[in-house]
């Protein structure tokens, strides 16, 4: 559940409907993770298809979910309707805090694997977190380097969003931390793990193991 209200925060919504029913929507390209995260919720709500931008072409899946339990539940972790400019890092205990991240990342992060030829070992790494919440980004940067020991990085602002930077060490320090607990069926993106593994294969000796942090709390439960 961690790793739900991570990629909630990121890449869902809480939406007030005029005819007085409250929503949980969550909309993604992928509709694999859609699926999984219905499963970890345990509930048996349709996708549905919706596209973006007035025509098909950009076709993306969505989870809607009408329960006021749930809804309440979001509210109390911090999160409220049209977000996306006000969220702010909610509390999440240390020892769910890796799966969390993962979900934010899964829902609006990225990593780049490129050749720069300026440099011997040529082989770079850049990961990222997006957002409209400048807030939400300073409690991400805060609470990765007290968790997992991450530099600062760095806060780019856009023309409408924000972007969170980590270069190679703290790429490889936030690889350690969103990844160390999963398997097979856990929830992830496998086609951005993908990119870290391939760092790892042309750059092995930038891989260090990092000691878990370990910090035992209160679960972030809420089903479908």
């Amino acid at each position: 559940m961690a790793y739900v209200l991570g990629f909630i925060v990121t890449d869902g919504c809480l939406v007030e409907h005029e005819n007085g029913y409250n929503a949980l929507n969550i909309t993604n390209k992928d509709k694999g993770i859609l699926e999984k995260i219905l499963m970890a919720m345990g509930s048996d709500h349709k996708i549905s298809i919706k596209s973006r931008g007035g025509t098909p072409k950009y076709k993306y899946f969505q989870i809607q979910i009408r329960n006021k339990d749930i809804y309440n539940d979001l509210l109390g972790l911090g999160l409220t309707p049209r977000k996306s400019k006000t969220i702010k890092m909610p509390i999440v205990p240390s020892e769910f805090f890796g799966d969390f991240v993962r979900g934010c990342f899964d829902g609006d992060g990225a990593v780049s694997v490129w050749q720069d030829p300026r440099w011997k070992q040529s082989w770079q790494i850049r990961s990222v977190f997006c957002s409209g919440s400048f807030a939400f980004l300073q409690g991400m940067q805060k609470r990765l380097c007290e968790e997992a020991c991450l530099s600062k990085g760095s806060i780019q602002r856009l023309a409408r969003e924000y972007l969170l930077c980590y270069s190679i060490a703290d790429s490889i320090k936030l690889h350690d931390v969103i990844y160390r607990r999963i398997d097979y069926s856990s929830l992830f993106f496998k086609r951005k793990k993908d990119k870290f593994e391939f760092f790892r294969r042309v750059r092995p000796d930038r891989f260090i193991k990092s000691a878990p942090s370990s910090s035992l709390a209160q679960d972030v439960r809420f089903s479908a």
